[in-house]
């Protein structure tokens, strides 16, 4: 029997609607993005979806530890589970189809120093010059492995300090940046000030767990101005590269925090398409490209080159093959590690569920 598009507002303990429907828009502008960009077009706007992302994960790493804080080395194992096994999978693969037909991704070089870097977060400067791994929308997760990294360090100081001690090492991390050799990979992305929105997340994570949010209607005015201030940006045609934190970070921040103060002042509804696309966020987000690729490819051979029927085409491409990644490997790897490989957890972890640890 099929689900309905709208459900009840009943939701399992501890699910966070307002986010898992955000990381599925987030996902979705993300492969708009790039489908747009890969026909011809632009939709700017939709790579913002990372900046509600690192917002995403600075809120979610606060919640799932401030109320029984787990040890470090126990919070970034769950997050190593969460993130590294997909990841290093669609990695390894396409390394390994560029090595046996490299005319699959004539502009990927593979050698061991990219690898490595690319399966370790690292970040480090492709052959085009831009600092991204070998699965480009990876350098989201150098970022993302470093934020589980500093926050992990903070799990050591007391709670009311943590939020003070992380804010202050990323403030600091962006202060030096116009010390430093930002020619150097390694400088130009931990002192980047899009740093910040994962500090924005935390303390928003911070108001949301203490309960002292505002009220519902002040929380449409503040998704209603994330979104105004989108728009406004897309319609001006910004440049976001010199300010993104202030042009993108700070709109998102405001999307998110007003979507979970509705969310915090009552509940909302289950809405089926979200729903499935937040699950799959993950996926979506790792494979969306590849899919894109293989659509343009696919599509030549038999004469399309329309660029609104590319572009179409490779949307449901992006979404089908998310979908299938997700159910076919992202959701079994979660469930061996829960049932099988993990099922010993961690203290203060134990009554985490899989859409509370998804920071993406």
């Amino acid at each position: 029997m099929s689900q309905p598009a709208v459900g009840p507002v009943q939701k399992a303990p501890g699910e966070i609607r307002s986010i898992q429907y955000l990381r599925g828009i987030a996902a979705f502008g993300v492969l708009v993005f790039h489908a747009a960009e890969r026909a011809g077009g632009h939709f700017g706007v939709g790579a913002a979806g990372v900046d509600v992302f690192f917002v995403i994960s600075g809120f979610i790493m606060w919640v799932v530890t401030c109320r029984k804080s787990p040890g470090p080395g126990d919070f970034l194992l769950r997050r190593v589970q969460r993130i590294v096994p997909l990841y290093w999978g669609v990695t390894l693969l396409v390394a390994g189809v560029a090595l046996a037909v490299p005319a699959a991704f004539p502009a990927m070089q593979v050698t061991a120093e990219a690898l490595i870097k690319s399966l370790f977060f690292v970040p480090y400067r492709d052959p085009q010059g831009l600092i991204a791994p070998l699965i480009v929308p990876g350098w989201t997760l150098n970022y993302e492995m470093f934020f589980c990294l500093l926050f992990a360090a903070g799990l050591l100081a007391p709670a009311k300090l943590r939020p003070w001690l992380v804010s202050a090492a990323l403030v600091a991390l962006v202060a030096v940046r116009p010390l430093l050799d930002a020619s150097n990979p390694l400088v130009a992305a931990y002192t980047d000030p899009i740093l910040l929105e994962f500090g924005a997340g935390v303390w928003l994570g911070k108001l949301w767990s203490e309960r002292r949010l505002p009220s519902a209607r002040i929380g449409w005015a503040l998704a209603a101005a994330g979104l105004a201030g989108f728009t406004a940006v897309t319609l001006a045609g910004t440049d976001v590269s010199t300010a993104r934190v202030l042009l993108w970070g700070l709109p998102a921040l405001l999307l998110v925090a007003g979507a979970v103060t509705v969310e915090r002042q009552g509940p909302i509804p289950s809405l089926w398409p979200l729903r499935v696309i937040g699950d799959a966020s993950y996926s979506l987000y790792l494979v969306h490209g590849l899919a894109i690729s293989a659509t343009f490819r696919l599509l030549a051979v038999v004469g399309v080159t329309a660029p609104a029927l590319l572009f179409s085409a490779s949307i449901v491409a992006g979404v089908v093959a998310g979908l299938i990644a997700y159910h076919l490997a992202e959701k079994p790897m979660m469930k061996l590690f829960r049932t099988g490989l993990g099922a010993h957890r961690p203290s203060g972890v134990a009554a985490q569920t899989p859409r509370e640890m998804t920071a993406r």
